[in-house]
């Protein structure tokens, strides 16, 4: 530090001249070497236009020559870095160099390579020079426009950096012919050897990482833009670094994840694109195998410390990128057979290669700490070259059909068969290596250091190659399904017709993969019971830890979804098979569960009881209730789900009810459930398992509504015993009974698991998806015990959790709405009592204010609040008059707690969300004239003035960040968001004639009083959370598209300035939705007073809005032109800059003054003023700019961004080309 502090060092610095440099750089102080050179690359990017081209060029020769005549006496830090220099002065004089002259270093770097003396100054240099022109995070800060940077990559990587990866092949090629002659030489040979070789792998790795340009427009429009953000939703960290407000802090470029390199390549996980040119090298298959045959010679590397792991790891990642190389041009010839000429034979060499290695890996202890790095890369070789053939679609046509992706592979390569084959035995392999650990010493060490071996990278490795195989068995069903769909339509292919085809060769292959199958489900289950052994606690010291880890961790049903949906798709690959060992391990285990329960229940297991037996069978028995309830049934959210066509097949193909093992397996579950649910006086109650009851119940959420009173019009056929075992009565089916049944499993479960607040709530998920669909719900309520039943969790509510009481509400009364009116009725009247109770019995209580903080009372009425929100949720038009009666009927009642617990928390937050719950699922248009509407509206206008009056004033002590306080204002937007959307239903806007004006007006108002509650009850940074923000700007948005006269009307003009600078920070925020909404609002708003005008608003709110456009539209060019940005958002972005461009143009002229005045140059105006102008003159011929203008309505529609997309972005790119700076 001392030395960068003396003044001859800061002498060199200020020194434009770098020839004076050179006494420092023959200097014997290592250091002084060092941060000369520095010197030297900072005065050239510094001072390059005085230093000239000629005399730059002459620089980095000398520089070249210098480091070519002292490689061995330099110091490896200085030799480095003075490579490091020379590759920034060539890039910096790149694009003025002649391309004779480019090309003419670009060779002697290339000479030096394959000269390769030892520290080659030319592999070192040239792996710079790719670092520096590739835009990464290792690129240095040249100060000058993305243009440039751009041009110097287009014109370097097709042919300069062809020519440089080339002669690192060269130097590979003859590194391994040395390796092998060198077999039995000293050391001291090897080792040279093994740095040449890692030398020339880390330019082949870079080169195989490279992003290549594109002269397709939205590629380089994208390159321009720089990355996309974040597209998290709230609450999520955005990928998206920090930037500065000035084009001179922007980072174009971050290649460490947390921001974004303008040339990064689009999918991180797959091999770029490579050009047409690049065939000869990339496709050769020489090649190609010199690159897995080099990956076995780092393996003796790995003597060298130095060098290991380094050399292994880049082979290994040089292989992943060769095995995924894709693409048109890449395989491009003069006719499509070529094409896939090309493809089969890469496609041998590769399969080949990796069938070597596969065995190579295979032959070793996969669990060593040391096979981690080679283990891993394998199989993401295997999986980038298995989806990245099945995508690539193939020319040749067969039995007039394309051939498909793996029918090619499969008739093509001899070796397919072979090479998938090695895979299915790799995976069983790694399965098998888990469970090795499982019996061996290393459980111990492998618990300490990763949690379990789940989190091994043994596992990692088989998810890899689990999503490599299902892949395969999913292109082959989607075929399946494509063909039957086109059965009808397709007239095949001649009888005479001898070649092979997609359908021979895919069922063929079908069977090899229902072979393998097996053998993985087989490994998959004894692994699953192994680690069952272990999660287990064996002594008291580990239960307790047991049982704190279970807490904390999620539910195995979506801890480990990807690896149980793998398993489902090889079990329905032979759903025969693998339901008869499921069914086996399944009655198995619940035979030992009733004999170990038999024994203590006679007393006749005395001491020789096992807690830990138990504890074993309840785990095993919950992991095979998993894999049954996958294979069963997919999963659903948005529509409804259907039985599995492998499993129709299967069950249609069995003879009677016994047989079929679908039904089987279901009645066992069943029988499992009733036999864990004993009576809680039972001494068996303390042996029963939470966890399996609540998996067992989970398994029927997904199976019952599927299964259960099926529509036999859903599917062409049905077999019988699935008829005879779920259907209804009236096809002679036994669902009825079944229903019935689970109804009285649900009701035991909450008399034996009432404190278990999982075990109860997934029992209410099932009556929730019972009450889905309409013929279980019907066949429920017409059911004796329904009634019962409700009556049940009416009485008894409050022993049970609260957390649960909504949905039991919610559920009671979405199964009451499929009953008879008079049963409806009586229904809806007892849960309407049970609510009521829960606040009268505290409310109207004499000493209510006296004990008004006591915890009971103040449960009381929590619950009460979630039972009213679960009544709401349950909503539907045969209740909606009666919910809107409550509502208005627990009005007052809500003003009254708002009034005494207005400056606590949980009581507001819930009465709040309570609100949010009638404004969502509440239908005004129901409401039978104007008169209730408007009540609604007051009622609502009422509760939010209560609440607000409540809550201003109230202590902020706690953290802005607070769960709770961002959870109220979090359901207060959301209120008002839903009774906008709720209006809208039936008045598209507030100037529709569909509805009385004083209905609009008085909606209008309460809206708007909705969001001034919401900017007086919370602070500024509480409003910029990313969860606030995000649901915040979209309120803003949409009360802009349907509420304008009404913002206009009421809204304060201090509430306006705050909606001001909310806007402002939305803009090139981290998260892809908050902007998205943000450059929406922008133009809605934007839009409304173009063409409505302002003109009538008070002077202070008028200069409100003149201030904030102002600073919306010098942030927003700021940022278009500047940062790094979402490309997919630069449209919306772009209408909303042209919109307040139309407010304010005068403002907007100032702005790119303001640019002109930072150009350095003439030509550098002149090109700015030059896009200006054009832009300018694209806008006032734009349609939708005029149709804006020209428009009549009350509340216009924003401009069609669709329309401005060609000017706008041909404007940004120009622009930003040459203002944006790295």
């Amino acid at each position: 530090m001392e030395f960068i502090r003396a003044p001859f060092y800061q002498d060199i610095i200020k020194d434009s001249d770098p020839w004076s440099f050179g006494h420092v750089v023959n200097s014997n102080v290592p250091t002084a070497k060092f941060f000369a050179v520095r010197g030297i690359k900072e005065a050239v990017t510094a001072s390059y236009a005085a230093i000239g081209l000629v005399n730059a060029l002459a620089l980095r020769d000398e520089l070249f020559q210098l480091a070519l005549a002292n490689s061995r006496s330099f110091e490896s830090f200085v030799l480095d870095s003075l490579c490091w220099v020379i590759a920034v002065i060539t890039k910096r004089a790149w694009v003025d160099t002649p391309e004779e002259q480019r090309l003419a270093f670009t060779q002697t770097l290339c000479e030096d390579i394959v000269r390769h003396t030892t520290p080659c100054i030319g592999m070192i240099t040239a792996t710079y020079l790719i670092d520096e022109i590739a835009g990464g995070s290792k690129c240095s800060q040249f100060r000058l426009p993305w243009e440039f940077h751009y041009t110097c990559k287009t014109t370097f990587e097709n042919v300069h950096m062809l020519h440089i990866f080339e002669a690192a092949l060269k130097v590979i090629h003859r590194q391994l012919q040395r390796s092998a002659e060198m077999q039995h030489a000293p050391s001291g040979g090897s080792h040279t050897i093994a740095y040449e070789r890692r030398s020339a792998l880390h330019i082949a790795d870079r080169v195989l990482n490279w992003a290549f340009t594109s002269s397709d427009e939205s590629k380089v429009i994208a390159a321009s833009f720089g990355h996309s953000k974040g597209r998290s939703g709230g609450g999520n960290t955005s990928k998206a670094g920090q930037r500065g407000s000035s084009r001179d802090s922007d980072n174009l470029d971050d290649g460490d994840g947390s921001g974004s390199a303008i040339f990064e390549n689009e999918f991180r996980n797959r091999t770029p694109l490579f050009p047409r040119n690049w065939q000869s090298l990339l496709l050769s298959g020489e090649i190609l195998t010199m690159f897995f045959s080099v990956y076995e010679a780092t393996l003796s590397d790995q003597m060298h410390a130095y060098f290991s792991p380094g050399s292994t790891h880049l082979a290994l990642q040089c292989l992943v990128q060769v095995s995924g190389i894709r693409g048109k041009d890449i395989f491009a010839s003069a006719d499509a057979k070529g094409s896939d000429e090309l493809r089969a034979e890469f496609a041998r060499v590769i399969m080949r290669n990796q069938l070597q290695m596969i065995r190579h890996v295979c032959s070793m202890d996969l669990v060593s700490e040391g096979s981690e790095d080679m283990v891993v890369a394998t199989t993401q070789m295997i999986r980038r070259f298995i989806e990245t053939q099945l995508e690539e679609p193939s020319s040749t046509v067969v039995a007039n059909q394309r051939l498909h992706s793996l029918a090619f592979l499969v008739i093509g390569i001899p070796e397919a068969h072979e090479y998938f084959g090695e895979v299915s035995k790799f995976i069983c392999m790694l399965l098998n290596s888990a469970a090795g650990i499982l019996r061996s010493d290393m459980l111990q060490r492998v618990d300490d250091d990763f949690g379990d071996v789940d989190n091994y990278f043994v596992m990692q490795a088989f998810d890899e190659l689990a999503n490599a195989w299902s892949t395969v068995i999913n292109q082959i069903r989607e075929w399946e399904y494509l063909e039957e769909a086109a059965a009808g339509t397709n007239s095949g292919s001649n009888g005479d017709d001898k070649q092979v085809s997609n359908q021979s060769v895919l069922s063929s292959f079908t069977h090899f993969l229902v072979t393998t199958a097996y053998l993985i489900r087989s490994e998959y289950i004894q692994l699953r019971m192994l680690m069952c052994e272990d999660s287990v606690p064996s002594n008291s010291s580990r239960a307790e830890t047991f049982s704190i880890d279970q807490g904390l961790l999620a539910k195995d049903y979506v801890v480990y979804e990807d690896q149980l949906q793998f398993f489902a798709l090889l079990a329905r690959l032979d759903l025969r098979t693998s339901l008869d060992r499921m069914y086996e391990n399944l009655c198995s285990r619940c035979n030992a569960l009733q004999e170990e329960f038999k024994s203590i229940e006679s007393g006749t297991a005395g001491e020789s009881y096992n807690q830990h037996t138990i504890d074993l069978l309840h785990e095993q028995t919950q992991w095979i209730v998993l894999m049954i309830g996958f294979t069963l049934c997919d999963s659903g959210t948005s529509e409804r789900v259907l039985i599995p066509k492998p499993v129709l097949e299967y069950s249609a193909a069995c003879s009677n009810t016994g047989q079929d093992l679908t039904v089987q397996c279901i009645m066992v579950l069943l029988k499992m459930l009733e036999f864990e649910l004993v009576s809680p006086s039972s001494p068996l109650a303390a042996y029963g398992s939470p966890l399996l009851v609540e998996t067992l119940f989970w398994a029927l959420r997904r199976i019952a509504p599927v299964y259960f009173l099926l529509d036999r019009s859903d599917y062409r056929e049905v077999s019988k015993s699935t008829i005879t075992a779920f259907g209804s009565t009236g096809d002679g089916g036994n669902g009825s009974a079944i229903i019935n049944g689970v109804l009285d499993l649900v009701k035991r479960t909450f008399d034996l698991w009432s404190a278990e607040e999982d075990v109860l709530q997934m029992c209410v998920s099932i009556l929730l998806a019972l009450g889905q669909r309409t013929a279980i719900a019907r066949e429920i309520t017409s059911s004796p015990q329904f009634t019962p039943l409700m009556q049940y969790f009416t009485s008894n509510i409050g022993q049970f959790p609260e957390a649960i009481h909504g949905s039991i509400i919610e559920a009671l009364a979405l199964l009451a709405c499929h009953s008879s009116s008079a049963d409806h009725e009586r229904c809806f009247s007892d849960l309407k009592t049970l609510i009521l109770r829960s606040f009268s019995q505290v409310v109207h209580s004499s000493d209510f204010m006296a004990r008004h903080q006591d915890a009971r009372l103040v449960n009381q009425l929590l619950g009460g609040l979630d039972m009213m929100d679960g009544l709401l949720s349950a909503a539907n038009f045969r209740n909606m008059d009666a919910i809107f009666g409550l509502f208005f009927e627990v009005q007052p009642l809500f003003e009254q707690l708002l009034t005494v617990y207005g400056h606590g928390d949980e009581i507001p937050c819930e009465i709040i969300q309570v609100m949010e719950s009638a404004a969502r699922y509440l239908d005004v248009s129901s409401l039978p004239d104007d008169e209730h509407m408007l009540r609604f509206s007051h009622c609502f206008r009422t509760l939010l003035r209560k609440y607000q009056t409540s809550a201003v004033g109230r202590s902020t002590s706690q953290s802005d960040t607070d769960i709770e306080s961002l959870s109220k204002i979090t359901s207060l937007i959301s209120a008002i968001s839903y009774l906008v959307h709720n209006e809208m239903g039936f008045a598209p806007n507030e100037a529709s004639p569909s509805i009385p004006k004083a209905v609009a007006d008085d909606f209008g108002e309460t809206e708007v009083f909705g969001l001034y509650c919401v900017h007086v009850t919370a602070d500024s940074s509480q409003l910029l959370t990313p969860n606030v923000l995000r649901i915040h700007i979209q309120l803003i948005s949409e009360m802009a598209q349907y509420r304008m006269p009404s913002l206009i009307r009421w809204l304060p003009t201090e509430i306006w300035a705050q909606i001001m600078d909310v806007l402002l920070a939305g803009i090139d925020h981290g998260i892809y939705d908050i902007g998205h909404r943000t450059y929406e609002a922008i133009s809605r708003l934007g839009a409304y007073v173009k063409v409505a005008g302002i003109g009538n608003a008070p002077a202070e709110l008028r200069d409100v809005f003149s201030r904030g456009f102002k600073q919306l539209l010098s942030k927003l060019l700021q940022a278009l032109l500047f940062s790094p940005f979402d490309v997919e958002l630069v449209e919306y972005a772009g209408t909303a800059l042209v919109t307040l461009g139309l407010l304010d143009p005068s403002h907007l002229q100032t702005c790119f003054q303001d640019l002109f005045a930072q150009g350095d140059s003439a030509a550098f105006a002149e090109r700015l003023s030059s896009t200006l102008t054009k832009f300018n003159s694209d806008l006032e011929a734009s349609d939708a700019v005029r149709g804006l203008l020209k428009t009549v309505e009350p509340i216009p529609d924003p401009i069609d961004s669709a329309e401005l997309r060609q000017p706008l972005f041909e404007f940004l790119v120009n622009t930003r080309a040459v203002l944006r700076i790295k």
